[in-house]
């Protein structure tokens, strides 16, 4: 329900005195400013690096200047269910604040030589976070918890803060987010109550997911993730004692309180996962430092750091990226959208020589086979294909960095099919496909041959062309420019380098002439062992690459993923279709539905027919249906059936 403020219904409710309240005093107006963060990777998951009193300021700070945010407090399990669900890894990599609620994961960060600096759990941060509200004048709403808890737990944060502003409470019944009545009745009652700070408590993943959902109903507030604390708070779940807590036995005590439900979790799940997680970073640990300087895929990431002082701070803390969406339709960025790059000495970006585009994917079936085109071939959306889509952003570079052109140099295999989109493409003029005569080379051999065309100063943009780019290329070419490393990266959530490099040509003449060498597994660790290796960490995939027509379709689903609806209808975009490409030469019936699929030319849908999540070459009857599948043309009636795309 919606309280008002200045009413009392919780003033003379007798509390239990919290254990730990950590102070929290108001700072003086100069310290409210945007700050960033710094990170560290682990698990597949990027964490902020910060305590729970930095955590505070922040979201305080934000508020202060009027911006929103979703803060998750990841433990064990939800770095177990990130790799088995990609949807919540997203979710997870969207939010705001990302901090560690799980001593499991302050122990692995320090195992890792990435420590972070305590755990922040987000039963205590309800707590030191609605003290620190009620000193700022900052009101909350308690959404979520079994019935009754959410207004008793608003009852002990109000006798311990008296000038605590509740702007209310709300305890949805069982199976709401399948109900549109309750969703409606959710979303109109935050909407009228314009909480600063909403407590979400539903349990993991329930409550992302429904912050997730609903959070831009009001813009402007924090959301927090906070599990069973009402239950903590109001006493109907008694919580671990403290030297339980802080020796990451918390968990059995829970397990004692509810063993048929968590028996399974922790035991069955938790307890190897957290003992795989701890050997992992107790070698990650070991390697960095035996290497001195490692290459370090998943270290820490600090965005507000302006200067590394020594090798060591230069191989850990990296410049990260602030990863937006970019749609198929938007404008490439032009210079001007770009003031860091003033920052950069002039000469900088006039060392780039050229983008070099790796094809050894595209042999790779189904893709060339079932097809009987080079994937690259393959539409992206507004007239273009992967490949000319490659061409114009390398122009859109050019551009960024004032440089006359950047030519583009394909290589594909001997027997990859030749792509035939670029040809009379307007950006053309600077690309230039080449055969692969050495195919054990390996990459980093492939480049180490490719490097005597060029000066040891010249720089080169390196990616795998079987990708599809989520991110504008000029922004992540200034980013990896802006690490002013010899060889800079883009990473991935899980620690490993994505299809992206910026690479000065000298370091390419430390690979060995003769033999396989591979690029991540022996040339980098060779090329770090004399140069900087910088990796931008990006908090989501900048690409995703293209093996099987599932990764194609998954790929076109997060490239035309809409911006959310709008408030009044949060949840509108889960039923609608992201895009429906036809090529130019395919037949469709007005009749037919087309839903996040491909219409190749020469296909044809006949009427009444439902093409869904599926590539059409061939013809899909009237009325019937095409559910994640390949169908094949008409002379090979056979279809190949793929998995489905991710959700």
């Amino acid at each position: 329900m919606h309280v008002k403020e200045g009413e009392s219904r919780w003033g003379n409710v007798a509390a239990e005195t919290p254990r730990t309240v950590p102070s929290f005093e108001r700072p003086p107006a100069r310290a409210i400013h945007h700050q960033s963060l710094p990170e560290i990777s682990l698990g597949g998951i990027q964490i902020h690096a910060i305590d729970e009193q930095t955590c505070i300021r922040h979201i305080l700070n934000k508020l202060a200047a009027g911006s929103g945010g979703f803060v998750v407090t990841p433990n064990v399990d939800h770095l177990r269910r990130c790799r088995r669900d990609l949807s919540f890894s997203v979710l997870l990599s969207e939010a705001s604040l990302v901090v560690a609620d799980g001593m499991p994961l302050v122990w692995a960060s320090r195992l890792k030589r990435t420590p972070l600096p305590q755990r922040v759990a987000g039963s205590d941060l309800i707590s030191s976070l609605s003290a620190a509200a009620s000193i700022e004048g900052r009101s909350i709403f308690l959404l979520g918890g079994e019935k009754g808890t959410a207004d008793a737990a608003a009852a002990v944060l109000l006798a311990r803060s008296p000038n605590l502003k509740i702007a209310g409470t709300l305890c949805p019944p069982v199976g709401f987010e399948q109900n549109d009545v309750e969703m409606a009745k959710i979303i109109e009652t935050l909407h009228a109550a314009k909480p600063d700070i909403v407590y979400v408590a539903l349990g993991s993943p329930k409550q992302e997911r429904l912050i997730d959902r609903i959070r831009r109903v009001t813009p402007g507030s924090w959301w927090v993730g906070v599990g069973v604390s009402f239950s903590f708070l109001c006493g109907d779940v008694k919580r671990a004692p403290l030297w339980m807590q802080n020796r990451g036995l918390e968990w059995l005590h829970r397990l004692s309180q509810e063993p048929a439900r968590l028996f399974r979790r922790y035991l069955i799940g938790g307890i190897p996962f957290a003992t795989s997680l701890l050997i992992q970073s107790t070698f990650k640990g070991a390697a960095s430092l035996l290497l001195g300087r490692p290459v370090e895929f998943d270290g820490i990431s600090d965005r507000d750091q302006k200067e590394m002082t020594t090798a060591s701070e230069k191989a850990c803390n990296i410049p990260a990226l602030e990863a937006q969406t970019s749609d198929i339709s938007a404008s490439i960025p032009e210079p001007d959208d770009f003031p860091e790059l003033r920052e950069l000495d002039a000469q900088e970006g006039g060392r780039l020589r050229g983008l070099i585009l790796l094809g050894g994917m595209v042999r790779q079936r189904p893709l060339g086979g079932s097809l009987g085109r080079s994937p690259l071939d393959l539409p992206v959306g507004n007239g273009k294909t992967i490949l000319t889509r490659w061409l114009a952003d390398a122009a859109a570079v050019a551009r960024t960095f004032g440089l006359d052109n950047l030519p583009v140099r394909l290589l594909v295999d001997l027997n990859a099919l030749e792509p035939q989109s670029a040809i009379g493409a307007s950006e053309s003029e600077y690309y230039r496909m080449e055969r692969d005569t050495s195919e054990y080379r390996g990459t980093g051999g492939l480049l180490a041959n490719l490097a005597v065309d060029y000066d040891d100063d010249d720089m080169i943009l390196v990616g795998n062309a079987a990708q599809v780019l989520l991110d504008p290329l000029p922004a992540l070419a200034m980013a990896l420019m802006k690490t002013r490393g010899v060889v800079s990266l883009i990473g991935h959530r899980d620690g490993e380098p994505s299809g992206l490099m910026l690479i000065t040509c000298r370091t390419l003449r430390l690979i060995p002439r003769l033999g396989f060498v591979d690029m991540k597994e022996q040339a980098l660790p060779i090329i770090a062992s004399k140069y900087d290796v910088r990796v931008v960490q990006c908090r989501r995939p900048t690409g995703l690459a293209i093996r099987t027509l599932s990764d194609y379709i998954a790929a076109l689903r997060a490239l035309h993923q809409p911006t959310r609806a709008a408030a009044t209808d949060p949840w509108a975009e889960d039923w609608k279709s992201t895009f429906a490409i036809v090529e130019p030469g395919a037949t469709v019936s007005p009749s037919a539905r087309i839903h996040d699929s491909v219409v190749l030319a020469g296909a044809t849908v006949e009427p009444n027919a439902v093409v869904v999540r599926s590539v059409v070459a061939g013809t899909v009857r009237r009325d019937r249906e095409a559910v994640d599948q390949f169908v094949e043309p008409a002379r090979n009636s056979a279809r190949l059936d793929f998995a489905r795309a991710s959700v």
